[in-house]
């Protein structure tokens, strides 16, 4: 699903990433470690078309993002899901609202929006709250509407990055549990993440970077 062929990333005279090569398949659960400024984010902008590549060829499915015109990356990350680490919401607007801004611009019939908003909302189990403000949520529930409008048009690819990382343990858990059951639907799932936990807990596919390379890629990995 996902190839990145010698691909590097040069800000001036420093590699943010250099001569990587990865391959992950569609439906696998993948954890992005290394320490601050490793190469994770700059990984993952590279995936939703944030950033472009130096050198290399990045493709998502059978087409090679890097070099995909502006106009055309709208319709890629209709694609994909992405959820940040201070989750980005409509702070005065509803979780409702939050969730049905994504696919409000899509043609969907407002019965098709309702469904899919609601259908969303009880994955992250807040279809109980969606007349409450964003702002009236506690740091987990905000993650968790983050994630409802990140699946909410039913995208085949995850990009999580530092999901948990404003968040206590227990809410931290409670995400992750709530991301494996999306990857159980068989949505590949890619999470960028400092949490040693978290990662021990679940043994998933790790991939560590080190000052822009990959140093370790292990099935059923733990953080190290």
């Amino acid at each position: 699903m996902i190839k990145l062929i010698n691909v590097s990333k040069k800000y001036k005279n420093t590699y943010a990433l250099k001569n990587v090569n990865l391959n992950i398949n569609a439906g696998e659960f993948v954890f992005l470690t290394g320490a601050s400024g490793a190469g994770k984010s700059t990984l993952m902008k590279l995936l939703y078309r944030e950033e472009t590549p130096s050198n290399g060829v990045v493709t998502i499915g059978n087409v090679n993002v890097a070099n995909l015109p502006n106009y055309k990356v709208p319709n890629l990350r209709r694609c994909m899901g992405i959820v940040f680490q201070d989750y980005k919401l409509l702070h005065n607007q509803s979780v409702y609202d939050n969730v049905a801004y994504v696919i409000r611009t899509l043609g969907y019939s407002s019965k098709e929006i309702e469904a899919r908003v609601l259908g969303a909302l009880k994955i992250v189990d807040l279809d109980n709250k969606i007349k409450a403000k964003a702002n009236e949520l506690s740091g987990g529930e905000q993650q968790r509407v983050s994630i409802a409008r990140a699946i909410v048009n039913g995208p085949p690819l995850l990009i999580a990055d530092e999901p948990t990382g404003n968040l206590d343990p227990k809410n931290s858990l409670e995400i992750m549990q709530i991301l494996e059951q999306i990857n159980l639907k068989g949505i590949t799932l890619i999470i960028s993440t400092h949490d040693k936990a978290m990662v021990n807990h679940f043994r998933k596919r790790v991939i560590t970077l080190q000052n822009g390379e990959i140093i370790r890629d292990e099935l059923g990995g733990t953080y190290e």
